[in-house]
Order: C-alpha cells, then sequence, then structure tokens
C-alpha cells in the first residue's frame, strides 16, 4: 500500500486509541489511492488492526465526501472529478486501494475521462490537436489533462467517418499480357456520336496498361464484344486470358458474360460495392480519356458529336506515350515488343487537304476537299478525317494538315432534321453538306448558263430553289471499333425562272430586293415538288403509330426543341400533395392553299379537363399570335394613324 516511507517520526511518538492503550509510530510515509492521486503523512502504527481514513483531513485537502446508504464517493471539489469510492460494511465504510489486474481497463478510462469530456466541450476537435494545444501551452485552463485516443466516440464516427485508404501497388500481380484484364463502361453520353453510340466500353490489360475501347449503342452489349475481343487478342498474342476484373453493373454481372467465362475458363472477378478503388485501373483510364477526349474537341470547337473519335484517338495516344510506372515501357512497347514510332501524329480537328481520288475533274476544278482530322485507322497505314465536302468519315493517306492556329475556332455545324422544322430545314443547307464557317464562300454554285430559258430584261442571274433535306440512316461500327457515321447529300435542284414584280406591286411595298423576282407554283419542276414526297400523309392517332414513322418522329423532336427554346417549364421536385397533370400528343398535317400536305406538326398538351386554373396555371402562353389579335392589333394601329413595323 505505502509506495514510500520513513522511519524519522520523532514529533509522532505514540498515539492513544479509544480505549486509551497506546499505539507506537513506526514510520511516516505516502499511500497512492488511485493512478493519478496519493495521501502523504500517513502513519504506520503498531498493533493496530485497520486502517483508517480521516474524513476531516481529506477535506483539509480539497477533496469532497459524499455519504451514501451503500457506498460513499470521495471526489475533486475542484471540478467534482471522482477520485475512489468505498461501500458500507458492518456500518463501516471500507475503501481498498489494492491495485488489482482487473481493473486496469477502469483505471485508464478514469485517467483520460477529462480529456474525453474536454473533447466534447470544444466542439469535438481531435484529440492529436487537443494534446498539440496543451503542450504548447496555446490556451489557459487545459492544465496537467491526458488526451490519448484510447476509445471510439459515436458522435465523431458517426459524422466524420471516411472511406479506408487504398494503399498503391508497388509489385506487379501479374507476369505476362493478358492475364488480367480490367473493364468499365461509362455513359449514356449527352450527344449520341455519328454513329450511333451512347456509350464507351474500356478494357485495360493489367500487366502492360495497354487499353481497347469500343463503342456501343446500348450497354447490353457488353457480352457480345467481350466475347469477340477475347477470341481476336488470344489469337493475335497467342495468349490466354487467365482472370477479368468489373464492377458490380449488371452489364458486367449477367448470365451470358458468365456462361462464356465458365464455357472458356476465365476467371470473373468484382470489385466490392460502391468501391471503384478496387478496379482503380481502368477507372483511373476511364477518367484520363475522357479528360483528353475534353481538351481535343475544344480546341478547335469541333461538334461534340465526334466525342467517340476523339476518345478513339486519345486512347491511341495514350497506348504510346504513358510509360508503365514500374517497368518504365510504353504500353505498345510492352505488348508488342517495339519502340512506337509517333512521328505521324498530327493534331486532333485541325483543317485538312484531301486529295480527290476517282473522280473525273475538269481541268479547272478543285483537286481536294477540305475537312478535319479525327484520327488513325486501325486496319490501314491512313488517317480518318472528316470530308466536309461529302459529310462523311474518310480514310486516306493522301491528305495534307494545316496545324497552325489559324482554323481555330472554327466548328461545324451540323444540320440535324430532328431539330428543325421542315420548312426552316429547307432554308438551310443539306444535312450532308457540313462545312466550316470560315469555308462557307468556297462553296460552288450553278453557272447561270445552266438554265435552259433566259431573258434580257433579267439583270441578275437565276435563282435557286432551296434544296431539301434528305435523313439516310448512319452506318454501324464496323469490328474495329471505328466510329463512323454517313451523311448524304440530297441531289440539285434545277434553278428556276422567276417574273418580274407588276405594276401591281410597287417597288415600297415589296419587302426584300426588288431584283429577286416572282416565283410561282405553275413553275416549280418535279425536283422541287419531290421534296415534299418525305411528308407523311397519315396523321396517327397513338403516340405507338407515330414513333414508327420516322417523319412523326421529327416533327415530335420539333415540338420538344421549341420547347426548350421557349423555356416552357423549369423542372422541379413533385410535391406530395401535388397532383400530376397527364399530357397526351395531338398530330395535324399541315396544308397549303392548294391542299397539298407541306408539313407534319406534332403537338404535346397537357389534359386541360384536369386543370384549375389558379391552381394548376395562372395564365396561358403560345408561341404564335391568334389570327383575331392580329387583326385587332391592324384596326388599332389604322384607327390611330399609327405606323406599324
Amino acid at each position: 500500500m505505502f509506495i514510500s516511507i520513513s522511519g524519522n517520526v520523532e514529533e509522532y511518538d505514540k498515539i492513544t486509541f479509544g480505549d486509551n492503550s497506546k499505539g507506537k509510530v513506526e514510520g511516516l510515509g505516502k499511500i497512492e489511492m488511485s493512478s493519478e492521486y496519493s495521501i502523504s503523512n500517513v502513519l504506520l502504527v503498531d498493533s493496530l488492526n485497520f486502517n483508517l481514513l480521516s474524513v476531516g483531513q481529506l477535506c483539509d485537502l480539497g477533496f469532497q465526501c459524499l455519504f451514501k446508504p451503500n457506498e460513499v464517493i470521495v471526489s475533486k471539489i475542484d471540478g467534482g472529478e471522482e477520485v475512489f469510492k468505498g461501500f458500507r460494511h458492518n456500518n463501516l465504510y471500507l475503501v481498498d486501494f489494492n491495485p488489482r489486474k482487473a481493473n486496469l481497463q477502469a483505471c485508464l478510462f478514469s485517467k483520460n475521462s477529462m480529456g474525453w469530456l474536454w473533447h466534447r466541450r470544444l466542439a469535438h476537435v481531435g484529440m492529436s490537436t487537443l494534446k498539440k494545444v496543451m503542450k504548447k501551452d496555446l490556451v489557459r485552463g487545459l492544465k496537467d489533462i491526458t488526451f490519448e485516443k484510447d476509445k471510439l466516440c459515436s458522435a465523431c464516427q458517426a459524422s466524420k467517418q471516411v472511406a479506408n485508404t487504398h494503399p498503391s501497388k508497388t509489385v506487379m500481380s501479374t507476369s505476362r499480357p493478358l492475364e488480367l484484364l480490367h473493364m468499365d463502361l461509362f455513359g449514356p453520353t449527352t450527344y449520341t456520336s455519328i454513329g450511333g453510340n451512347n456509350y464507351g466500353f474500356i478494357i485495360v490489360d493489367d500487366f502492360s496498361r495497354y487499353t481497347w475501347v469500343y463503342f456501343l449503342e446500348d450497354k447490353t452489349e457488353v457480352a457480345h464484344v467481350f466475347s469477340k475481343f477475347a477470341k481476336r487478342g488470344q489469337n493475335e498474342f497467342n495468349t490466354s486470358i487467365i482472370k477479368i476484373r468489373s464492377d458490380n453493373g449488371r452489364e458486367f454481372d449477367n448470365t451470358n458474360i458468365e456462361e462464356y467465362c465458365d464455357e472458356v475458363g476465365i476467371k470473373h472477378e468484382f470489385s466490392a460495392t460502391y468501391t471503384s478503388q478496387q478496379n482503380g485501373v481502368v477507372e483511373r483510364k476511364n477518367r484520363t480519356l475522357i479528360t483528353f477526349s475534353r481538351s481535343m474537341l475544344d480546341e478547335y470547337g469541333t461538334s461534340e458529336k465526334f466525342w467517340a473519335e476523339a476518345i478513339n484517338t486519345a486512347c491511341y495516344a495514350s497506348n504510346r506515350l504513358y510509360p508503365h510506372r514500374l517497368l518504365d515501357k510504353t504500353p505498345y512497347e510492352l505488348l508488342n515488343g517495339r519502340k512506337p514510332n509517333i512521328s505521324y501524329f498530327r493534331v486532333f480537328g485541325c483543317k485538312c487537304y484531301i486529295y480527290k481520288k476517282c473522280q473525273h475533274l475538269g481541268k479547272f476544278q478543285r483537286r481536294c476537299d477540305i475537312g478535319f482530322l479525327l484520327g488513325y485507322s486501325s486496319k490501314s497505314k491512313a488517317y480518318r478525317v472528316f470530308n466536309n465536302a461529302t459529310g462523311m468519315v474518310e480514310e486516306t493517306y493522301d491528305v495534307e494538315f494545316d496545324e497552325s492556329n489559324s482554323f481555330q475556332g472554327a466548328h461545324v455545324d451540323i444540320v440535324d432534321i430532328d431539330e428543325e422544322p421542315l420548312v426552316e430545314a429547307m432554308k438551310n443547307i443539306p444535312i450532308g453538306d457540313i462545312k466550316p464557317k470560315e469555308d462557307e464562300d468556297e462553296v460552288q454554285t450553278i453557272d447561270q448558263s445552266s438554265s435552259s430559258i433566259a431573258s434580257q430584261d433579267d439583270s441578275e442571274q437565276d435563282k435557286i430553289l432551296p434544296n431539301e433535306d434528305v435523313h439516310v440512316p448512319q452506318e454501324q461500327i464496323d469490328e474495329q471499333a471505328q466510329d463512323v457515321g454517313t451523311l448524304v447529300q440530297a441531289p440539285q435542284v434545277a434553278p428556276q425562272r422567276r417574273s418580274q414584280p407588276t405594276s401591281g406591286h410597287p417597288k415600297e411595298l415589296i419587302i426584300g430586293s426588288p431584283t429577286r423576282g416572282v416565283t410561282t407554283r405553275s413553275r416549280y419542276t418535279a425536283a422541287f415538288v419531290q421534296a415534299y414526297s418525305f411528308v407523311s400523309s397519315i396523321e396517327p392517332t397513338t403516340i405507338d403509330q407515330a414513333l414508327s414513322d420516322p417523319d412523326w418522329v421529327n416533327a415530335m423532336h420539333e415540338e420538344l426543341n421549341n420547347f426548350t427554346r421557349n423555356e416552357v417549364w423549369t423542372l422541379e421536385a413533385k410535391p406530395k400533395s401535388a397532383r400530376v397533370i397527364g399530357t397526351k400528343w395531338v398530330f395535324r398535317n399541315k396544308q397549303d392553299d392548294e391542299g397539298n400536305i407541306v408539313r407534319n406538326k406534332a403537338r404535346l398538351v397537357a389534359k386541360g379537363y384536369s386543370q384549375v386554373e389558379g391552381i394548376d396555371f395562372g395564365e396561358t402562353f403560345a408561341p404564335v399570335a391568334r389570327l383575331e389579335a392580329i387583326r385587332f392589333l391592324l384596326a388599332y394601329a389604322s384607327h390611330h394613324d399609327m405606323k406599324l413595323y
């Protein structure tokens, strides 16, 4: 019990007990009450059968005693921290100061209890911060307090817990190509590519870090594409695939892939749910390719519909550039055994001049078309370019590039019949005639002499009626995962003869140039009338009938684009008590004065009979004015002698 004792007890020779008997004092020392507190000036008395503790002296030393029916609690007056307890036995309160191993954990808890109390008081600041503040004496009021993280704070765990870190690999886990493949899928993308695809399927070899990328229209194609890749890869590199690793997406965790893996003996591993770090090789490659392609598209303002070509080119370049962190070689060299040659690389999206082949050209006609670079062919020694004149992606070797900054900022305007009304689309270039803005002046016009009718009164060359857009389905991607889209230009329409305005039309009442002439319906050629043959004459009665007709699908796209342009609605979360108003499609054919169908019109309308004014709507709006409103405006302007513009 005594932690120190001294025999110098001259002033305490003997003490007197309650029965007047005497006891000799043999020593003076110190005893330990707890790991933090001790009592000094304790007398060791001969023939004393019990250890006695003076309550009065404890109070004089700054302690307080709380006596209860079955126990006594001794604590500090300042702060109320408990020092020790005693229990009642035979009308006496007994205290046991002997240390016990079973109470070691309780002692540690008591030792650090004030530290955890201050942790809670100080907004749950970390223990390491509190220890540093007290050690450097940066504040007042934190003296002699132990700050040790010997347990967990439930409040901190609930609010501060983060995912565990995943250490980087420092050793190779594979010894040859195709031993382990990492796979991932991204999409759907904001824009459908020119090949009609919305997803990117990425495969990375663990040993070489060589990457393959395939573009898919739907994620269900993953199993089919992977089986083709596995067969071709194993034949090309004369080795077998041992394992593949992917996330738990349904495109990977399905019966088709599992049956194929079981058939050919491939082990399929999955990363833990919401733990993409376990498949970090392909996840990081996914981000790298998308970041690169975003920069490539942005440099020359290339349309985002070429995102697949940009990712394909970024993958092609990264396979020949990024050295392996441990092997210090490029993926191309690790897979093919030789260093890659990159001398033929050119800037993605830069202006290029494409030599015309297999065409009968006149002596004074251009020998090339203008386009821009999309990438490199995987099937031949050639470049992949977009030809502005033909509106097609081509693979050619005979091409010259202009990598200067003069082409920067020029972008391709892709006119899509799905995004414009038919009448408006007729005023623009055909869908296949995709050109950079700066090259519009180079479009060849039809010579005036091509017209079979001439007039001495016409001082200006004959005008050409606008061409009609012809929509042609896009081709599918080939087996080499190249994203190719084909756009076809409509045939040229022969120029029409126009007559001069008559005296009944004064020049001051003619809108536009007076020399433009007037075109009558009798002068429309068969080619012009042919344009209207693409308009559907059948009015659908159901949405299923409309979706089966491309002309009505285009009309529906036009209606949705009008909603977006006019900001008809704002998307909001549905309130719990709100009633959703249904919608329906109305399909009508627009006719001219002679009853000819000139346009398919689709309207998305709300079911008005279920709406209540003041609750479901406050006012109505239409992008066009009613005829009665126009008449009223004209009458009002005329009555007040106003000019109307």
